[in-house]
């Protein structure tokens, strides 16, 4: 079964709908999201619309935020949580309808494990908050720990930097496996990259195809100015969130 893996859309909708065209080329089966849906961008309700349709959703650190508190999170963070939380609680929807935004974010699970797969956002160790990030690799300790946790493969986000890190402690980015990792044994995690925000460089968004054996990386173009724009115009959100995408940082 081909599957698409999304995450970290960010409430970025023009992002989103560029992805899902895409992946309607791409013959998969199912799309997985593993997680923050919201978060940073101007449009978390129809992201969340659109996300609840896959095949499940996980909670990201965002998700959690909102439904508790961000005591982690920076001052712009904050501000984009606090502004989310007045959109899914805005009185220009039926109380229905945000009730069941509510109830859709309560209900996302921390992690999944399919057979000898797990999807988590963060890391194994530490689902919702600890990031995977390259010099990680470096880090033994860490590393160890982390792979005594994934039974064959873990697929991530939270980073929102794209790239494959074996259980030899090697990151292994996209370029270097020629857009496509497959799996011939020991263990991986594979960070699917961002959608909605990415901060490798590359303003395209980014997800995975995952067949069960090989993994597909792919880079997609979509309208940021479009949603730079509405976040320019929006007074609860910061700037600096739109300035960032253009650059993918």
């Amino acid at each position: 079964m081909r599957i698409a893996i999304i995450s970290d859309l960010h409430a970025n909708i023009e992002a989103l709908n560029a992805v899902l065209s895409h992946i309607a080329d791409q013959k998969v089966q199912d799309i997985v999201c593993l997680g923050d849906v919201i978060g940073y961008g101007p449009n978390p309700r129809e992201c969340i619309d659109i996300v609840k349709n896959g095949r499940f959703c996980l909670m990201g650190n965002h998700e959690e935020a909102v439904m508790f508190y961000g005591e982690d999170f920076n001052e712009k963070a904050r501000q984009a949580l606090e502004w989310t939380k007045e959109q899914l609680n805005s009185p220009q929807y039926d109380r229905t309808s945000n009730y069941e935004m509510w109830n859709f974010l309560g209900s996302l699970e921390e992690s999944r494990t399919e057979g000898d797969v797990m999807f988590v956002h963060g890391s194994p160790r530490v689902p919702t908050k600890e990031y995977m990030v390259p010099t990680d690799v470096r880090n033994r300790e860490k590393m160890t720990e982390i792979f005594s946790l994934i039974p064959s493969l873990c697929f991530v986000g939270h980073s929102h930097i794209p790239g494959v890190y074996t259980d030899n402690f090697q990151f292994l980015g996209p370029d270097k496996v020629g857009g496509t990792y497959t799996h011939q044994g020991g263990k991986a995690l594979i960070n699917v990259g961002s959608v909605g925000q990415p901060r490798d460089g590359d303003p395209r968004a980014s997800y995975v195809v995952f067949d069960g054996r090989s993994v597909r990386f792919h880079r997609v173009d979509y309208d940021v100015r479009t949603t730079m724009d509405k976040i320019y115009a929006t007074p609860g959100l910061p700037n600096y969130l739109a300035d960032r995408l253009i650059v993918g940082r």
